[in-house]
């Protein structure tokens, strides 16, 4: 008798594995909705947020279209969805140029990049174009965040913490007055 109640528990549990489908959220257009996805999907996928860059990722059946920008989830059942939506109601932005070297100067973009914080500091970052030398800069996050410890202690990257502050007009303006403040303070 207990052979076959054990029996009965495991053919019951492969027939609800087996052919089962689950439940996940997705995103269509804009709409968020529960859909039943197809018998061969076993996990969802859930939006992630990065400090600086945002809201990455989809809310969909099946795995990640790119691991690093969203996260996966099993649901437990095949009605119960497990990927949520991300209440982005606390995300704050603000602006930041990006930089790159072009004929060995390096050059602002035109367009700012819009960039995305809950919890960090407004911090934008841009090179030390009197220092920085090709390759000892790298645009963080299209110039949204704080420099790498390593280009920021070389003197390579400068942080700023105004919205458009990495703008070449105000890194100029900002080493001219630095140069002159240690003019009068020499005399």
């Amino acid at each position: 008798m207990k052979m076959m109640n054990v029996a009965i528990v495991v053919f019951s549990v492969l027939g609800l594995t087996y052919g089962a489908t689950i439940t996940c959220k997705e995103d269509t257009a804009g709409t968020v909705a529960d859909k039943v996805c197809d018998e061969a999907v076993t996990v969802c996928s859930s939006q992630k947020f990065t400090e600086y860059t945002g809201v990455t990722g989809k809310l969909q059946c099946g795995p990640c279209d790119t691991p690093a920008d969203c996260d996966e989830c099993t649901p437990t059942d095949g009605i119960t969805t497990c990927n949520v939506e991300l209440d982005t109601s606390d995300v704050k932005t603000f602006e930041c140029y990006s930089w790159e070297m072009k004929e060995s100067v390096w050059t602002q973009s035109e367009a700012a990049t819009t960039c995305s914080r809950k919890t960090n500091d407004l911090v934008c970052n841009a090179p030390d174009y009197d220092i920085a030398k090709d390759g000892e800069y790298t645009s963080m996050l299209d110039g949204c965040g704080p420099c790498t410890v390593a280009e920021k202690d070389a003197g390579n990257c400068n942080e700023c913490t105004a919205t458009l502050c990495n703008s070449s007009s105000v890194l100029t303006g900002s080493l001219i007055l630095a140069a002159l403040s240690a003019l009068v303070f020499l005399m």
